[in-house]
């Protein structure tokens, strides 16, 4: 056990005191809290900046006087342009924000058009448009002999609000933030276990595994460097987790921020508890085909099935988010090598059954200790054979042995 424990404490300091490690802990908090502050920051800003000024020039003077009044509940400020190339300079010096072009008979026009500096200021341009779009058309209704208000109220279309009813009896409105949960269970599972694969490569092609192995048991040298890398994951995401707490305890509230509903404690609870089972059941099989493998580029054709189980959750997403409930997401939820993703999905759209819930974390428990067990025979064999480039097919033989 002692051994073993060196073995722990070594892959912990290699892994926490690599620089990259390092990099990626401290700038996660910042993703975590850009991720969850910035969508709210953006919906906030979708107004013009009061004191916007534009230049209108063509048109008629009373058009110009409407729609300078109706522009001020929009916080532009309309002024009349004598010209349009000294309507342009004044863009171009930053003195007014752009130029809104108009026909001479506006009521007939089918378009307008709007100059600015950088094309892209898509606000202010739908503003104008909000803007000069009713007067003309109620102009056009009161030509015609119909009442403008009367035809707004028959044709004005209610909104349709899309709530999540949860389990407490609640309701809480759409998220689309689920897949920064997802992706961030995706990446770092799959980058530790490349880590310990790599690592156990690395050690087996330079002969330091021999010198390793004339202290430590192959057992202990696997039961360490999966637990020394674990440890390193559990502390990178305990200070993410501390991270979204803040976020959600103090940052939120203090600057009364919309933050997402699925950034809740619960949710982040469950995050890390399909972190730790889907690490142990994938760094177990990298440590396997690593020991087998001749070197990274033998290791990346080995382990392209563990690969392929992890990327089918994310290209079948938008099946799982819309359909939680559905046979298929139900199998694959319970299937072990896609149902930490999977039924994490889940557990952010639609709160499935408990007994669901237990039945998957079961059957991740069994299968990463029947995992382990098989790597751990695999290590075993594979870890002073060289020369050789085996096979996936060889490679399962190895238990046998």
């Amino acid at each position: 056990m002692n051994r073993a424990l060196k073995v722990v404490k070594q892959e912990f300091k290699m892994t926490a005191a690599n620089k990259a490690y390092v990099i990626i802990t401290i700038v996660g908090p910042f993703l975590i809290l850009a991720l969850a502050i910035l969508p709210s920051l953006t919906s906030m800003n979708t107004r013009v900046e009061p004191g916007t000024v534009i230049a209108v020039v063509g048109g008629d003077r009373t058009f110009f006087e409407r729609a300078r009044d109706a522009a001020a509940g929009a916080n532009l400020i309309l002024i009349r342009g004598s010209d349009l190339p000294e309507a342009e300079k004044r863009v171009m010096d930053g003195s007014i924000q752009g130029v809104l072009l108009l026909p001479e008979d506006s009521l007939a026009a089918k378009s307008f058009t709007y100059y600015s500096k950088t094309g892209t200021d898509l606000v202010v341009s739908k503003a104008l448009a909000d803007v000069v779009g009713p007067i003309i058309v109620g102009e056009r209704l009161v030509r015609a002999g119909i009442d403008p208000a009367a035809v707004r109220a028959l044709s004005s279309q209610p909104t349709l609000s899309v709530e999540r009813l949860t389990r407490g009896g609640g309701a809480e409105g759409q998220d689309f933030t689920l897949a920064s949960f997802i992706m961030l269970l995706y990446m770092t599972v799959l980058l530790y276990g490349q880590m310990i694969g790599r690592s156990v490569v690395t050690e087996k092609s330079s002969k330091t595994v021999e010198i390793m192995l004339s202290s430590v048991r192959p057992s202990e040298l696997l039961f360490g460097k999966i637990l020394g890398k674990g440890l390193a994951g559990l502390l990178q995401y305990a200070i993410w987790i501390c991270a979204a707490l803040l976020l959600i305890r103090i940052v939120g509230p203090t600057f009364h921020l919309p933050l997402p509903p699925s950034l809740t404690a619960g949710n982040l609870f469950f995050l890390v508890l399909f972190f730790i089972l889907a690490f142990f059941l994938y760094s177990s099989a990298y440590a396997a085909l690593g020991a087998g493998a001749e070197d990274e580029q033998h290791l990346g054709q080995l382990a392209w099935p563990l690969v392929l189980f992890l990327v089918v959750p994310l290209t079948m997403i938008a099946a799982f988010v819309m359909n939680p409930d559905s046979p298929i997401s139900l199998v694959f939820s319970l299937f072990p090598l896609t149902s930490p993703i999977v039924m994490l999905i889940r557990i952010l759209v639609s709160s499935p059954p408990v007994w669901q819930l237990l039945l998957c974390v079961a059957i991740l428990l069994v299968t990463i200790a029947g995992t382990i067990f098989l790597a751990a025979r695999i290590f075993r064999v594979g870890i002073l054979l060289t020369g050789k480039r085996a096979r996936l097919g060889e490679i399962l033989k190895w238990v046998r042995y």
